[in-house]
């Protein structure tokens, strides 16, 4: 088994994934942070692998059709009126060649019964230049051991379902999804400003990451925003403030314009989205 890999994940399989905020009420059942998180962490940096991969709750947001994959792709907007230059993840469902070699690379991991680490997201980004950079890094046999050891700790503990893994290299922060056109933006969170009624619901966690207070594991730093109300039966429900597709979708008080127009912009764009080639769009 290798860090990379040449075919996209079957559509069947990323659709038989738990979407996103029934992830998040399991991993409150199972209390993942405060039963396994510690355990993960140490399974990481015994392998010497936690400088390049986080721990990530595994789910979807799209249902996507056969020869499809989500595909990220970093947008750098450039700061304007006293706003800072950022760097976002931009996520589509895109349609992808039989091999993805040379333009895409394996993102996100989930945890095969049979001890291997199985991509399900993808980067739009040079692979030749990311296979030096993890070549550097760590070893094949390294890798093989850690997926090894990560995949039977989560299938016995019985959070497979829910437990993958990120590369570190991605934009972490909100996310921000549009059903309608299947398009996610993952946004630094030290630029939203969530407005009442926004919540956001966990994701991820870094090892590096601060600890919340009075807690002995560290604070998320992904998670999918989203609105919150009050159901008929008195339970909070969750859903996305992106339900609407367009920029009016966003609160320009949570995301400002600058930022959110950029987005758009990349995510319309075909040439942006060209896994044959890399093209840039200026933001």
């Amino acid at each position: 088994m290798s860090y990379f890999v040449n075919s996209i994940l079957p559509a069947k399989v990323y659709n038989s994934l738990i979407v996103d905020h029934e992830a998040t009420e399991r991993a409150e059942l199972v209390e993942l942070k405060q039963k396994h998180l510690p355990s993960l962490f140490k399974l990481l940096v015994t392998h010497g692998v936690d400088h390049l991969v986080e721990v990530h709750l595994l789910h979807r947001h799209f249902t996507l059709h056969e020869g499809e994959a989500l595909v990220h792709r970093t947008l750098y907007i450039a700061g304007s009126e006293g706003l800072p230059g950022i760097h976002v993840d931009v996520a589509k469902a895109v349609s992808c060649p039989q091999s993805i070699d040379p333009f895409l690379i394996p993102l996100l991991w989930m945890a095969s019964s049979d001890g291997a680490l199985i991509a399900y997201e993808y980067g739009l980004q040079d692979r030749e230049s990311a296979r030096k950079r993890i070549a550097t890094d760590i070893s094949s046999e390294k890798w093989i051991s850690f997926a090894q050891n990560f995949s039977t700790y989560v299938h016995s503990a019985g959070i497979a379902d829910i437990v993958s893994l990120k590369d570190k290299s991605c934009v972490t922060g909100g996310e921000y999804v549009v059903p309608g056109m299947r398009v996610l933006f993952r946004v630094p969170t030290e630029v939203i400003n969530l407005q009442q009624g926004s919540g956001m619901l966990e994701s991820g966690w870094g090892n590096g990451a601060a600890a919340e207070p009075d807690a002995g594991f560290p604070e998320c730093t992904d998670g999918h925003v989203t609105k919150t109300r009050q159901t008929s039966g008195g339970t909070v429900a969750h859903y996305h403030d992106t339900t609407e597709d367009g920029i009016d979708a966003f609160n320009e008080k949570e995301v400002p314009p600058l930022y959110t127009s950029a987005m758009w912009n990349a995510a319309k764009s075909g040439e942006f989205w060209a896994v044959d080639r890399l093209v840039d769009v200026l933001a």
